[in-house]
């Protein structure tokens, strides 16, 4: 066994195809790895903020200090801001007033207010309304602690304490960073991963690359079979055969995979993932192989190639996590992989797949094998 896996790998390092379709995956790592590090964001927004108004900065530096979705142009004037916006070198304009700490307050109080900032903006669309919902966010703590000192100096009559202590009141009960928090099923609390937007699609992309390199392999299977290769094993053991066959291919494409995806920064945890990609590896053999011998021909398989693949960037959480077609999803090796690495349970879902795959791919060639 370990000659014929020998050899099969020696076979396979002079096919360029074959190091052409591993090298596509680290390259793509690679190249949304350094993406993810630049300064890019879904929308930019021209930002003016007086100098002399410290609500503003403070407001202002909230948006800054964190990393955000959104690329901030700073503009020295409110004409420049607008300017940005009328050229199309900015998606929106937030102007703060120069006395919006006096806004403020008299929000606060419950009067009649001017706009607290002024919002321009050349269209809307979802990335300004979620821009919205962001600044709201960095206004509030402002304004929060507006309503309960006008609360504690009003309604309850207490001028007299001094400034200090309030503050030091409110900073006692007040809620630390958002108030909801996400995480996976079955994940313990602090586990989710910390990635950018850019490199999200990344572990999607990668496991329908892993899939059509089973795919390959099976592709190459075939045609070897046609050349006469395989004529000396005997025909009860040549669905073995393919599985062997593939499983060299595998196994480097599994190495490649793991390797992308910490090159990549998406990387969760050595345990989580090698057992994941094993199984998911096992799944691809022998979906591959089904898929083999249904079509019967490398031309048939080819051929579905193009279709599987829009099929799993539709039905896959890549780009998009669709709600509905879940008896589509659950023919897919990827979508259960991707569920995998954040839910056991999806992992063993993925080895009952797997049997369910390998015991009807063994009907199939007996069949088949009566036929001929």
């Amino acid at each position: 066994m370990l000659v014929k896996f020998v050899l099969l790998q020696k076979r396979l390092l002079k096919k360029y195809g074959f190091l052409m379709m591993l090298c596509l995956a680290p390259l793509l790592a690679v190249g949304v790895g350094r993406l993810s590090k630049e300064p890019a964001g879904i929308a930019a927004i021209a930002l003016y903020v007086p100098e002399g108004d410290e609500t503003a900065k403070e407001v202002a530096g909230r948006l800054l200090q964190k990393e955000s979705v959104f690329v901030y142009l700073p503009c020295e004037d409110e004409k420049a801001a607008r300017k940005l916006v009328e050229t199309g070198e900015a998606d929106a304009a937030w102007i703060f007033p120069e006395d919006m700490e006096e806004r403020i307050e008299e929000l606060s109080e419950k009067r009649r207010v001017r706009p607290v900032v002024t919002v321009v903006e050349r269209q809307d669309s979802v990335p300004l309304v979620l821009g919205r919902e962001v600044l709201s966010a960095a206004i509030y703590p402002t304004f929060s602690y507006g309503v309960y000192e006008g609360y504690v100096r009003g309604e309850l009559e207490m001028e007299d304490i001094p400034d200090e202590t309030l503050r030091a009141t409110y900073e006692s009960v007040a809620v630390r960073g958002s108030l909801f928090r996400m995480v996976y099923p079955d994940e313990m609390p602090g586990e989710t991963e910390d990635f950018t937007y850019v490199q999200a699609p990344l572990r999607g992309i990668l496991a329908i690359w892993f899939t059509f390199v089973g795919l390959a392999a099976a592709l190459y299977f075939m045609q070897d079979e046609e050349r006469g290769v395989y004529s000396r094993v005997p025909a009860p053991k040549r669905l073995l055969a393919s599985y062997g066959s593939a499983a060299v291919f595998l196994l480097d494409a599994a190495i490649v995979l793991l390797f992308s995806c910490k090159l990549a920064g998406v990387f969760t945890r050595w345990s989580r993932e090698l057992v994941s990609c094993a199984v998911f590896a096992a799944c691809v053999l022998a979906f591959a192989n089904l898929l083999r011998l249904l079509c019967r021909t490398p031309r048939k398989l080819g051929m579905l190639f193009l279709p599987l693949g829009a099929v799993m960037l539709a039905l896959c959480p890549v780009f998009l996590n669709l709600q509905h077609f879940r008896a589509g999803k659950l023919l897919l090796p990827p979508w259960y992989y991707l569920q995998s690495i954040h839910n056991t349970r999806y992992l063993y879902e993925m080895a009952v797949y797997t049997v369910i795959l390998v015991l009807v791919s063994s009907v199939v060639w007996r069949v088949q094998s009566r036929r001929v």
